[in-house]
């Protein structure tokens, strides 16, 4: 497996930390991915992405170096929380308190990015003004602590557009909880997102070669 060290210097002269995607990779190459940035980039890596429990149960990895990003079932969140330890892309208080349900009983703990919706002609996600519903929930619990806000892509939109999708994140993450971080970015727009300094870039085929 050869990575794009063009890509990885980019983010070494940046703030942003990587989310290496790996989610579609072997047992062996997703390993070899590892070690490779941690021998490396240890200093720019935020670990991996994966996505699905059935390839998390078959690689067998340190659940401390996995964040689990893709839409959440309720009747996954007990393997969620044993093959990951931080999750992008929570946006229902009934799976919240399911996570801290569990983590409570098992004695484990999760981190959490709240999903936002960015734009207010789709459905979904969690709007602005149930973010403050969301906040008083998590600061009362014990096992489950926010790290803040996730923005899951649009397919095509513009250099402009991208870059306000990336402001208003930030501007939500300054006025909610300003030593928050913002998780958003792909392969497809990573270079603007390190031009916005978000804090969490999640890239997948452009880092391989």
């Amino acid at each position: 497996m050869i990575l794009n060290k063009e890509l990885l210097e980019q983010f070494k002269k940046s703030e942003s930390k990587l989310v290496a995607v790996t989610k579609y990779l072997e047992k062996e190459d997703t390993l070899e991915v590892i070690e490779k940035l941690e021998d490396e980039y240890l200093d720019i890596l935020e670990w991996i992405w994966e996505n699905r429990i059935e390839v998390l149960k078959e690689k067998e990895l340190d659940r401390e170096k996995v964040h689990f990003i893709w839409n959440i079932q309720s009747k996954q969140i007990k393997d969620i929380i044993k093959y990951s330890s931080v999750v992008h892309s929570l946006d229902d208080i009934k799976h919240l308190r399911k996570f801290e349900d569990i983590c409570s009983k098992q004695w484990n703990w999760i981190q959490i990015f709240l999903q936002i919706n960015l734009d207010s002609n789709k459905p979904g996600w969690i709007e602005e003004k149930d973010i403050p519903k969301f906040l008083d929930i998590v600061w009362e619990m014990e096992n489950v602590s926010l790290i803040w806000f996730s923005w899951i892509w649009k397919s095509e939109c513009s250099k402009e557009e991208k870059e306000a999708e990336f402001d208003l994140l930030i501007s939500l993450r300054n006025k909610y909880l300003q030593n928050g971080f913002v998780s958003a970015g792909t392969s497809r727009d990573y270079e603007i997102a390190l031009e916005k300094w978000v804090d969490i870039i999640r890239v997948g085929s452009k880092l391989y070669k």
